[in-house]
């Protein structure tokens, strides 16, 4: 467990990690815990980790793995990013989601979604024997009985029944990602923290996702503040050619994790994929340029390299103590 009583967690700044397959998935995942605990040292408020079944992401089960990661961490707060409802019963999601939280002393930031489009769900919907045409309806289904359910008390018949460990306190923790207007005008009148992925297919990722912003905002009236979480790929370095020069030594070493997005060099999936590199101060000023960066009140900041490498690691202090301050949110706090 890491000494972090002195480390005061800087507002809004996050780690969005990923676990690639592997043919050692505990090595995986225990490097991932690495990390979330340097995380927690350096001063991130949240970890976030993601889900997927089928997939290039390692990890079918995100709250089991934050279990583990909250025995291991005292005050980093333990996100998931998502959990793709369709596949899950929402009375056994709540009730492990309860039991992971109150394993960490109510640090759990429960995020949902329907599942990731383009193709990269397509083989979970075939292995879970649902249709991936009705996946909208599949999840206004289940989201709807997930909040029934954290609400803490069901129909038993002669009595009720109480959910146990009380779920309750996650309903104000619960997070919705989309990419589609209509979906996050839904999240905004259900006053649930809205979630944008790092890259937007439908034009410039900055603009269309400001533009999900004014939809959430607009239909927004609950009385907590709202919450919008942004994620973005980092790679800070001395010069773009060193980032780059990191990303080929990698490339060379793992190519399958570069064969998305149709790119087919480093180059141009950092590109494609929406991936800011550079210089600290590059970054910045295209992060300062991003429409929804500057519009949102949590950071994930995920780094396109390979967990717990010495590249990664001085990457992810990069970030904290060099880039954060000089976005809105750390420059506000360090005021």
């Amino acid at each position: 467990m890491t000494d972090s009583a002195s480390v005061t967690p800087r507002r809004g700044l996050s780690l969005f990690l990923q676990t690639p397959p592997d043919a050692s998935p505990g090595r995986s995942y225990a490097q991932a815990l690495d990390v979330i605990e340097q995380a927690e040292r350096i001063g991130y408020e949240v970890a976030w980790i993601a889900e997927a079944h089928f997939a290039p992401i390692g990890l079918p089960s995100a709250l089991a793995f934050l279990a583990a990661a909250a025995q291991r961490t005292r005050s980093i707060r333990l996100g998931t990013a998502v959990v793709p409802l369709v596949f899950d019963h929402p009375l056994r999601l709540a009730e492990t989601a309860a039991v992971t939280d109150h394993l960490s002393g109510g640090r759990l930031e429960f995020g949902v979604g329907k599942s990731n489009g383009h193709g990269f769900s397509t083989l979970a919907f075939a292995a879970f024997r649902l249709s991936e045409g009705d996946k909208d309806t599949l999840y206004a289904e289940t989201l709807a009985e997930l909040k029934h359910v954290l609400g803490g008390t069901l129909e038993g018949g002669e009595k009720p029944l109480h959910v146990y460990p009380p779920p309750q306190a996650l309903l104000s923790r619960l997070w919705q990602a989309t990419a589609t207007p209509a979906n996050a005008e839904a999240i905004g009148r259900a006053g649930d923290g809205l979630l944008l992925h790092r890259l937007a297919f439908e034009g410039e990722t900055g603009p269309v996702q400001s533009a999900l912003i004014d939809r959430y905002l607009d239909a927004y009236t609950a009385e907590a503040a709202p919450r919008i979480g942004v994620s973005r790929s980092v790679l800070p370095a001395a010069s773009r050619a060193e980032a780059l020069a990191l990303i080929d030594a990698d490339f060379a070493r793992n190519p399958v994790q570069y064969t998305g997005f149709g790119a087919s060099s480093p180059r141009e999936f950092l590109d494609r994929s929406n991936v800011y590199y550079g210089t600290v101060e590059e970054i910045a000023e295209r992060l300062a340029a991003d429409e929804a960066v500057t519009r949102s009140t949590d950071y994930l900041f995920s780094i396109p390299l390979p967990n717990g490498s010495p590249e990664f690691d001085e990457s992810l202090r990069l970030i904290a103590d060099e880039l954060y301050p000089r976005l809105p949110l750390g420059a506000a706090q360090f005021a």
